[in-house]
């Protein structure tokens, strides 16, 4: 038996139990509502921010969630926001609750049972750290992810954040970004486009629809 195709279908059958649990732990605790609705504020922005000026941290997909999960749980002092250099200064509340540094990093992801670290890729963030809403787009709510994997490519697992409303750009309500990832032609870049033109997008397989086999759904951090 191929080796790699083995292990390729260990992983894969790993994340269908992790999605389908409905009880995932996460190092990350909101304390109420109103926080939930301060990191989902935070984190939809930061993420849009991203494709108006870029952070070198963010090199693909999961870099972009993990830039925008960390950065919206700190405090947005003046000082933050001098380093932050972003674009507008949005008038939200700070996350009360937040999760504290460590020497190696932000504690922020379960990677394990028992680990918890700041790196996880597309897979770990979606297989450990969220939970499945369903196929249909419909359920989407700001902060939330789409995952595709699309077999065949070097990188095959690949995550976007559902925006909604901008506060760079009010004309609509269902905004999306995402990183492409690296190529052999380049770094890749981060995108922003609209859930109704990805619905037609030229090429089926990006469409997050349940007809495409390689939109595997839409999901929600664990700790939303």
């Amino acid at each position: 038996m191929d080796i790699a195709r083995l292990v390729t279908g260990l992983a894969a059958a790993v994340l269908a139990v992790a999605v389908q649990s409905p009880h995932l732990r996460a190092q990350v605790r909101l304390a109420d509502e109103t926080d939930r609705l301060a990191f989902t504020a935070w984190f939809t922005f930061l993420a849009d921010a991203q494709f108006y000026r870029h952070t070198p941290d963010v090199t693909d997909c999961a870099g972009l969630v993990r830039h925008a999960v960390r950065e919206a749980l700190v405090a947005h002092t003046p000082d933050w926001h001098r380093r932050a250099a972003l674009p507008i200064s949005p008038p939200f509340a700070d996350v009360r609750t937040r999760v504290q540094p460590r020497p190696d990093g932000w504690p922020l992801f379960r990677v394990s049972d028992t680990r918890y670290a700041e790196f996880a890729d597309a897979r770990t963030i979606i297989g450990l750290n969220a939970r499945k809403l369903g196929r249909d787009a419909a359920a989407l709510r700001p902060g939330d992810l789409l995952y595709f994997q699309q077999e065949g490519q070097r990188a095959p697992d690949h995550v976007m954040v559902f925006v909604g409303p901008s506060q760079f750009d009010r004309a609509n309500q269902d905004w999306i970004v995402y990183h492409t990832g690296p190529s052999d032609s380049g770094p890749g870049e981060v995108r922003k486009t609209r859930l109704a033109d990805l619905l037609r997008h030229p090429a089926p397989r990006w469409r997050p629809s349940a007809a495409n086999a390689s939109f595997i759904g839409v999901f929600r951090l664990a700790w939303l």
